[in-house]
């Protein structure tokens, strides 16, 4: 018996089964008055998945290394096209040397094509850290699509900040698949896990690539740009990368927002190993004439007709712009206007000299914000900022990061922000940032 036969076997004479009335999109399914649609899915599954790796009815065998599997042409077909041009059709087909396909797996995906196999029979998959890259990989090679969501979806809740290892080990794997949901997930993970990256010594390992991805990103929860150029200092003149320093510079030092550091730190870059370097001096003098030129500018930009909006000279997440904290269990702060300061406009200062004033309001597990700007923190009658909210657990990781778009407010106005906190059980404090921007 061929096990197409079994199939129409099990559908009409299976004894211990209902008959199943069938929908299929050439014949839709036309419901009359008292009657139903009965399925029997679950013991459909179990009569197919009970000829998983055995050799009963097996018309192909996979090599795969070592390792042979016992297989039907009809399973591996009807869930990936691949397969079906492999085993069905010309001149594929008539390459096979009887009945036995080899193919050449990865040692990762080697050791994870039983689990990839079984789910072909079962439409179910068993699969943790250390084998949904080798999952993902079949699937995606032999276009399962099912099962690559499911991998995906599986990588994503288990790259969720603070999972820093995993959003580290997948995010290559998400550029090279193109899976936006992942390449998203573990993005956001190593932006606000950040600083806890570039100050670890895995961090002179990190590819170009990968350090250029980070450099870029807005989003860094860091405490201050001083500690991005840094780390970023200490990967260029790490041993293997110093080779190409002209290159890597180029590639890298760009990125680094000079114009957000303080004028005690561009002096410390003037005069830094960095800048005696040949290769590297000659960019860092443009960059630093860049930085300049914004702090002398800036105050006069409107009048100049001058813009800064580039990301260059934006703001990250720097935790040195935290203006208020809260211990989110303090029902005491609700409905209490807090009063903060913040230096005045978009350059950085030592002094923070503009006066800002918080309320803060909760219900069930939704947070409003309002925040007013006083007249010291008024430039040319308005105030430019970004506000972000940071929140962390009881060991001080970022959970969530809540940021606002770049918003203006005059004399009278207010900004008015809805934070709903998606994990009420682990968030334990609240750090508001407030960051003057330029235009």
């Amino acid at each position: 018996m061929s096990f197409h036969d079994f199939l129409d076997d099990f559908f009409s004479s299976n004894a211990d089964t209902k008959k199943v009335t069938m929908e299929t999109p050439e014949s839709p399914m036309t419901s009359s008055a008292g009657s139903e649609v009965l399925r029997d899915e679950n013991n459909f599954i179990q009569n197919v998945s009970q000829f998983f790796n055995t050799q009963a009815l097996s018309d192909v065998t996979l090599k795969i290394a070592d390792q042979r599997y016992y297989a039907h042409k009809f399973v591996l077909a009807k869930s990936s096209d691949v397969f079906r041009t492999m085993l069905y059709e010309r001149p594929w087909a008539q390459s096979l040397d009887d009945d036995e396909v080899e193919l050449n797996e990865s040692i990762e995906c080697q050791s994870v094509f039983d689990k990839f196999l079984r789910y072909l029979y079962t439409a179910e998959v068993s699969i943790n850290s250390q084998t949904c890259v080798g999952i993902l990989c079949l699937a995606d090679k032999y276009n399962v699509g099912s099962l690559k969501e499911l991998c995906q979806a599986y990588m994503v809740e288990n790259t969720k900040s603070p999972k820093i290892k995993n959003a580290l080990l997948w995010y290559s794997w998400g550029k090279a698949l193109h899976l936006e949901p992942l390449i998203e997930r573990c993005s956001e993970t190593i932006a606000w896990n950040a600083h806890e990256i570039i100050t670890s010594p895995h961090w002179l390992n990190m590819d170009l690539d990968f350090v250029a991805d980070m450099l870029q990103k807005s989003e860094l929860v860091v405490p201050n740009e001083w500690v991005v150029l840094e780390a970023t200092t200490r990967w260029l003149l790490h041993e293997s990368h110093v080779g190409n320093l002209l290159e890597n510079s180029e590639n890298l030092l760009p990125y680094v927002r000079l114009p957000q550091m303080s004028i005690a730190q561009l002096y410390r870059l003037e005069n830094s190993e960095l800048s005696e370097h040949l290769e590297s001096s000659s960019l860092i003098k443009d960059l630093l004439g860049k930085a300049f030129r914004f702090r002398a500018l800036c105050p006069s930009q409107h009048a100049l007709g001058v813009s800064f909006n580039e990301p260059f000279y934006q703001p990250r997440d720097y935790m040195d712009l935290t203006v208020d904290n809260v211990r989110m269990q303090n029902t005491l702060r609700f409905g209490i206007q807090v009063d903060v300061k913040m230096f005045t406009g978009p350059v950085p200062g030592e002094i923070r000299d503009a006066d800002w004033k918080l309320t803060y309001r909760k219900n069930g597990e939704i947070w409003s914000l309002q925040i007013y700007a006083h007249e010291t923190a008024m430039v040319n009658n308005e105030a430019r900022f970004e506000t972000s909210v940071v929140i962390f657990d009881e060991l001080d990781k970022v959970i969530q990061v809540e940021r606002q778009p770049v918003t203006s407010v005059t004399r009278g106005n207010s900004q008015n922000i809805q934070v709903t906190i998606k994990s009420p059980e682990t968030s334990k404090n609240m750090a508001v940032l407030l960051k003057t921007v330029a235009s």
